[in-house]
């Protein structure tokens, strides 16, 4: 069983890092849910809101 339990810690170890590496690529956020997107939208695909804002650092 610990075979499975070390496999399944570091699956989600990947996972955290994934989501963080691709959360620091996105380039535009919806004001209304917080959504990250990816390419500049007319409107956020998640909640429908025009309020789409180009991220800056």
């Amino acid at each position: 069983m610990s075979l499975f339990n070390d496999l399944g810690r570091k699956v989600e170890e990947l996972k955290q890092e994934v989501g963080n590496a691709s959360d620091d690529e996105a380039t535009h956020q919806c004001s209304e849910c917080e959504a990250l997107l990816y390419a500049d939208h007319d409107e956020c695909p998640e909640c429908g809101s025009t309020s789409v804002v180009a991220l800056t650092e």
